[in-house]
């Protein structure tokens, strides 16, 4: 090995370690700032008193694990009902033959172009008209949309290589369409159900913009990242200790979601995007 290739190698360990480093500090900051006394601001300096009274505060008086609660039906709720969305919407365009199925196909992706703020109107006035403000079902219906439309371009390019010979033997068998889709291109397309099922569920439990704007009047109701928000700016005041103590507790469950089941996330992507 030449000595250009070995300064190669450690030029790129230098420069990803101070990236890793770089993006460490805001974190290592949020937790100082967590367990720091007497906190006034996020321009304060390095907390020189540490305490568990940021913590303690969270439990005792907010609404913190009913935020919690909230997130995760919501989540859940999300998660359900985008799988179900995104395996019919991927039989359809992978197996069916239809008039207008690839003018379908890019419509969802030009859907996809468009900013989420310029429809912000719209989902207020759905939301208004339907009685679904303040309540936890109408996150669950539009996030379960949005994550459906977002998944359902990887979710194709996977659906598209289980050979179609097999739904023609299955028919000669004297399967109808739903058994077909049920117990035979579902049960080869688990990979792809993971990284749907993975994906929609961090989508719902991390949404804020949506969230902040159909779920700001009844507090008991409100996912967590709107409850964490009204802990800097509203009935709280300004308590930067107790949110950053919030946004600790609050990020552990994606923490655990996403290294427990990180072979299927990383994995799902990039057998999708190959096979696509």
């Amino acid at each position: 090995m030449g000595k250009r290739t070995i300064l190669t190698k450690i030029l790129i360990q230098v420069v990803l370690f101070l990236i890793a480093v770089i993006t460490l500090i805001p974190f290592v900051y949020i937790i100082l700032m967590a367990f720091g006394k007497n906190i006034i601001g996020v321009s304060s300096s390095i907390p020189r008193e540490f305490t568990f009274q940021n913590f303690n505060m969270l439990f005792t008086e907010t609404r913190f694990l009913r935020w919690m609660g909230v997130s995760f039906l919501v989540a859940g709720g999300t998660l359900i009902l985008a799988v179900i969305f995104v395996s019919i919407s991927v039989y359809v365009l992978s197996r069916l033959k239809m008039y207008g199925r690839e003018r379908f196909f890019n419509f969802l992706l030009i859907i996809q172009i468009f900013p989420l703020t310029l429809s912000m109107v719209s989902i207020f006035n759905i939301f208004a008209s339907f009685g679904l403000l303040n309540k936890p079902i109408g996150l669950i219906f539009i996030y379960a949309t949005m994550a459906s439309i977002s998944l359902v371009m990887v979710a194709k390019g996977y659906f598209d290589t289980i050979p179609y010979g097999i739904d023609e033997a299955a028919k000669m068998d004297g399967a109808n369409t739903l058994q077909i889709l049920l117990k035979i291109n579902l049960p080869l397309a688990k990979p792809m159900l993971a990284i749907v099922a993975i994906q929609s569920f961090v989508i719902a439990y991390n949404e804020y913009t949506i969230a902040s704007t159909v779920m700001t009047d009844n507090i008991d109701t409100m996912p967590l990242a709107v409850g964490l928000q009204s802990m800097i700016v509203g009935q709280y005041g300004i308590n930067w200790g107790i949110y950053c103590s919030g946004a600790i507790i609050g990020s552990i469950p994606m923490i655990i979601l996403f290294y427990s089941l990180q072979k299927y996330f990383i994995g799902g992507l990039v057998e999708g995007g190959v096979k696509q």
